[in-house]
């Protein structure tokens, strides 16, 4: 399982690990695993052109219920892994991944860097190395720590953001079927916002939040692509 051999970044520990992306050889793909990711607002406009953008209540492990906005790559059900994960090659959509898939299998932890010890590219023997004498690699850094940091700088504004969806009573239940199968999720209800007062309205204008909205709702036309993945299996994306 990811996630299940977690370690804190230590400079003596970890001094001779080294850590490559094993693609197509990989036998514990990232990309096959998970069938949701959690996102930050400044992720939602690029991300709602590739994935259903949806608002999820779920519990942590200290039983408190939480709410996300969360991009789906697959039906739970579907085995195949992430819709844009190409045999082969990997995945298609390279800088425009969510930021968790692009920091993974390194991540922040209680303020501290941490790498998950799961993914079987780290090896003393070959990749990238992780430290450039007492400091950590500029390479992971730029391509995966600075997505961290993303991440933990995005939660409070997006927590901001569902908070005052949910307190203006936007939020509703929906379903989209197709060909039988039908996908459950919590999305803005159009009809609510379009009713709200004209000082509620100026706020999310104020805010940022209606491009965020506006793009979420978009992005559930995506159920349509993931719903066929399940039944049909894999069909060129581009």
């Amino acid at each position: 399982m990811l996630f299940s051999k977690v370690e804190l970044l230590d400079g003596e520990k970890h001094k001779n690990l080294k850590w490559s992306c094993l693609k197509a050889s990989c036998p514990q793909s990232c990309c096959l695993v998970p069938d949701r990711t959690f996102v930050v607002l400044e992720e939602v406009v690029g991300l709602s052109r590739h994935f259903p953008v949806v608002i999820n209540i779920e519990t942590d492990d200290k039983g408190k219920d939480e709410r996300l906005l969360c991009a789906y790559f697959r039906l739970k059900e579907d085995k195949g892994g992430c819709v844009y994960l190409k045999n082969g090659e990997g995945c298609l959509l390279e800088g425009e991944k969510p930021y968790t898939c692009r920091q993974y299998p390194f991540f922040i932890k209680g303020g501290y860097l941490a790498l998950d010890l799961t993914c079987p590219g780290f090896s003393e023997s070959e990749g990238k190395a992780l430290w450039e004498g007492q400091f950590v690699s500029t390479y992971f850094e730029k391509e995966f720590y600075a997505y961290s940091l993303k991440l933990e700088e995005g939660k409070a504004q997006t927590e901001a953001f569902l908070e005052l969806l949910f307190s203006l009573d936007l939020i509703v239940g929906g379903k989209i079927s197709y060909e039988n199968v039908e996908v459950s999720f919590n999305m803005v209800d159009e009809k609510r916002l379009s009713r709200l007062p004209k000082s509620d309205l100026e706020e999310l204008f104020h805010r940022g939040y209606m491009q965020i909205i506006y793009a979420h709702l978009n992005s559930l036309q995506n159920w349509e692509r993931l719903i066929k993945r399940f039944l049909f299996g894999p069909t060129p994306i581009f």
